[in-house]
């Protein structure tokens, strides 16, 4: 692997760990799916997690207790840094794969809400951030013995890791306009949920693919502009909404502080409110 296809991975990887750390309970599995066939798709990651051992918990057993203990209960992930790669990787893989309930109903265990998405977002707190973690610090390790000639930068669930080579140091400065992942994913929430009802389930489904894009894109801190760009005007363009085009204005309105070039995409939806 040369060092460009090794930025490949480690972009790919922290977009897919953006998705899975701010999805509810509804799209958690199909997250969850993709989360673990990018990890068994990339040999460089799958390598490193198979090196760290087999998972020897019964899972079914597991997973079992945990739904009879009434939330009672949460999932043994071990003591050292290799149990907690194993264990975890095979307990998501399980969730997605064999798991056929609610995937709220094993994660009671890791929050006294009684919400579904706050135990979805404790467990990821408690549990996947912690794989996501591990495999960031492996990649993280590789690239500074492969003298990557770029500093590299994960932005994982609004918590930005900047690490330089060289013996180099990186003076970052910290201040009101970082990108907050909590309200990212909020809004992200409230432009989906004004999509209208109205829609075909053609335009619905291409209406949701694009928040997805944009949700990605901005989360991972480095956007592609032309990619967000056309993805907000397929979005005017498939729905017209006085709703939507407010739940827009909302999300632009918040991310121009980080991202400029969005300011250029606003006027369009606040025509549409006038």
């Amino acid at each position: 692997m040369n060092k460009k296809e090794l930025k490949k991975v480690m972009y790919g990887f922290t977009t897919v760990c953006n998705r899975l750390v701010q999805s509810d309970c509804d799209q958690y599995k199909n997250d969850l799916r993709k989360f673990i066939e990018y990890i068994d798709n990339n040999k460089i990651i799958k390598a490193y997690v198979d090196s760290c051992g087999e998972c020897t918990q019964d899972l079914a057993k597991e997973f079992s207790d945990i739904l009879s203990s009434g939330y009672a209960l949460s999932f043994d992930i071990g003591e050292t840094d290799e149990e907690e790669v194993s264990n975890i990787y095979a307990i998501l893989k399980y969730m997605y794969s064999e798991y056929k309930g609610y995937v709220f109903m094993v994660m009671g265990g890791y929050t006294n809400s009684t919400k579904y998405n706050d135990m979805v977002k404790a467990f990821n707190h408690k549990v996947t951030m912690l794989l996501i973690s591990h495999i960031e610090k492996y990649l993280t390790e590789v690239g500074i013995d492969m003298d990557l000639d770029k500093n590299l930068t994960y932005n994982i669930n609004g918590t930005q890791v900047n690490i330089a080579n060289d013996n180099a140091t990186i003076n970052a400065t910290q201040n009101n306009n970082e990108l907050n992942a909590d309200e990212l994913s909020k809004l992200i929430a409230e432009m989906r949920n004004s999509l209208s009802e109205n829609l075909p389930d053609e335009d619905k489904k291409e209406a949701e693919e694009s928040i997805e894009v944009i949700s990605n894109e901005l989360a991972s801190g480095n956007p592609n502009e032309e990619t967000v760009k056309t993805r907000f005007k397929l979005l005017g363009r498939i729905d017209t909404s006085l709703k939507f085009a407010n739940a827009c204005c909302g999300l632009l309105t918040f991310a121009d502080k980080i991202f400029p070039f969005l300011a250029n995409v606003a006027p369009f939806y606040q025509n549409l409110i006038k």
